[in-house]
């Protein structure tokens, strides 16, 4: 029996269920007119080095993304984070996005928010 091995070198937790990502990339059907594609879903787990974000597109793989992540629908716009990505895995639930740009610091104080806020 195979077992696959996890190859993430930082772990991800799973977060709030109203925690919301939009996700913006170049369209790869209008390349020529750099026509870019947003894309919304829910976050499923996330961690300094990547996200999952559960969503029925079809993304392609190795695109690149600017992230804008909600971490309280309920309260929309007050604890948002930037980041910028790669995606790097894709199944019938969403795609595994790996971080090429973020603020940990932002991101500890965006957790640091929610968390007080409940």
């Amino acid at each position: 029996m195979y077992k696959q091995r996890n190859m993430r070198k930082s772990t991800r937790s799973a977060v709030w269920s109203n925690t919301a990502a939009t996700i913006e990339l170049q369209d790869p059907f209008e390349a020529k007119l750099k026509k870019k594609m947003t894309i919304k879903g829910n976050v499923r787990d996330l961690g300094a080095e990547g996200m999952f974000l559960v969503s029925g597109e079809m993304i392609p793989l190795e695109a690149r993304a600017d992230i804008l992540i909600d971490f309280d629908t309920s309260n929309p716009g007050k604890i948002l984070l930037r980041a910028a990505g790669k995606i790097v895995r894709m199944n019938a639930d969403g795609v595994g996005i790996r971080f090429t740009r973020i603020n940990l610091a932002e991101l500890q104080r965006c957790i640091s928010m929610r968390m007080n806020s409940s």
